[in-house]
């Protein structure tokens, strides 16, 4: 890449960067950093994901589809889905929900929706060979071959008049799609993908199949099997071009002719109806069918397929989800949702987990259940002077995490006297009514009150407590809140007390 060529570039990223696809690209570095963290927790993941309420109703829903949770047995939090699911199917329906978000203004929707479809398709054909493969990251396979080229759907969404002048060049058809990039751009559109990749970390596997010299890697070669399919099909299931894509495909990985067909095949299908669920109907009408499977979705003949009428129900359900998010800037309580996520934290005890899986569906169900600005657990230190932040939600939350430690050594602080009544108190807003003492370090991690706090109790120890505000909306606390937020605690320590037997 000349230097010329490198800064044309480097203007496009930081454009799409700050101006375009900002809140993608954000997230989808926090997202991938999580879950490639060594001393990654479900909450860490939670985390990322709770920030944006819309991608959080989304991601829930998709989760619980039968697509993704055949059992039908649904989960409500986010740390559920991911103990559930895994961390990294949990990144790949992020990642695609927040691509399908960024890209919903697009300019060009016709030349969008072309990219779009090809790149969900080939993600699908390649993410199933990896499975049939018995690979062990058959999601990350799925995420890296999506992305692939994110910059030509980058480019198609947001470029304006370059957009069409690129288009018309393209479609006079004398010279190829790449020299029409670089005379039109200065680069190639695989070039700010790769630029793209690297800039917002989205993945060594991408970094390593857009590089084009880690041919011999067996997860790059199924991104490459996914892409010849999906573009193959383009001119037809029955074509030349799709058998030969085919062939090749059951040549690499040993298999039949026959048997890869048959694959490819359903796998176009799963493509259609998973692309369907996300919310993108236009690409999803856009991924060729065999014409055995087409007629099958028409009649409805085929038990496993998603009708018209469902899969338009699907959609309007996820757009709705993202109008009736996008209305409140913060969480409300939902007493539904505060009573489904108790009976989820039962059920799990049955399943006998870590101990910390109960502390981040505990702290879910208080941001989101009862609708706080943030909510934390903090341990007591071995010498029992310091209370430390292991896990938090919501505001300042990577802060909190990192630096939160209060002094309870002294008798009159509110802390101390917390754990030492083994009670929930409701710290008021009012300085008159407050019994003991704020330190400073606490005012300057949580700002001025009001907070609710409870003791963390196994077996009729305090190991640490429980707290939540609405520091950040500045709403006030209720007594209902303080209530459900007492139940919670309760039930956390319960469940805390059985785990430790």
């Amino acid at each position: 890449m000349t230097g010329q060529v490198k800064q044309n570039v480097e203007l496009w990223i930081q454009r799409l960067t700050e101006q375009d696809m900002p809140i993608f690209s954000g997230t989808v570095s926090d997202v991938t950093d999580a879950v490639n963290s060594s001393s990654t927790s479900a909450t860490d993941v939670a985390t990322v994901i709770l920030k944006n309420a819309s991608l959080t109703g989304r991601l829930l829903k998709m989760a619980n589809s039968f697509h993704y949770n055949p059992t039908g047995k649904p989960f409500s939090t986010i740390s559920r889905a991911v103990m559930v699911l895994g961390f990294n199917q949990v990144r790949a329906l992020a990642l695609s929900l927040l691509l399908v978000d960024s890209l919903s203004e697009g300019r060009h929707k016709k030349k969008l929706t072309e990219e779009m479809a090809e790149s969900f398709h080939a993600a699908i054909q390649a993410q199933e060979l990896a499975r049939k493969t018995k690979c062990k990251s058959p999601e990350n396979v799925f995420v890296a071959t999506l992305l692939s080229r994110l910059g030509n759907m980058a480019f198609w969404a947001f470029a304006g008049d370059k957009a069409t002048t690129l288009l018309e060049l393209i479609d006079a058809g004398e010279i190829t799609e790449k020299e029409a990039e670089a005379k039109v751009l200065g680069f190639s559109l695989h070039q700010l993908t790769q630029g793209l990749s690297k800039s917002w970390h989205l993945g060594e596997l991408l970094d390593k199949s857009l590089s084009g010299t880690h041919t011999d890697d067996p997860l790059v070669d199924l991104i490459g099997m996914g892409q010849s399919l999906a573009r193959a099909s383009k001119n037809g299931w029955d074509s030349d071009e799709a058998e030969q894509a085919i062939a090749t495909v059951a040549k690499k990985l040993e298999l039949s002719v026959n048997d890869v067909e048959a694959i490819a095949h359903s796998n176009a299908k799963q493509a259609k109806e998973v692309t369907t669920i996300y919310g993108v109907r236009s690409a999803s009408q856009r991924i060729p069918q065999p014409i055995v499977l087409d007629k099958e979705l028409e009649s409805g003949s085929d038990s496993g397929s998603v009708s018209p009428e469902i899969a338009l129900e699907a959609e309007e359900l996820l757009v709705e989800d993202v109008e009736l998010e996008s209305l409140n800037a913060y969480k409300e309580p939902d007493t539904n949702l505060q009573l489904t996520i108790m009976q989820e934290i039962t059920d799990v005890i049955e399943e006998k987990p870590s101990i910390n899986i109960v502390l981040e569906m505990v702290l879910e169900g208080l941001y989101r259940g009862i609708g706080m600005d943030r909510s934390l657990f903090a341990i007591i230190s071995k010498d029992n002077k310091t209370l430390i932040c292991k896990y938090a939600l919501g505001t300042d939350n990577e802060l909190l995490s990192k630096s939160f430690k209060i002094d309870i050594s002294q008798s009159t602080n509110v802390f101390n006297q917390v754990i030492h009544s083994k009670k929930a108190v409701h710290i008021s807003a009012d300085p008159k009514k407050i019994d003991g003492t704020l330190s400073r370090d606490t005012l300057k991690f949580l700002g001025k009150p009001p907070y609710l706090i409870m003791p963390t109790i196994i077996r009729g120890k305090v190991i640490g407590v429980f707290m939540a505000d609405r520091n950040e909306s500045n709403r006030s606390i209720e007594d209902k809140d303080f209530l459900s937020f007492q139940q919670f605690c309760m039930q956390a320590n319960m469940a805390l007390t059985l785990l430790s037997i």
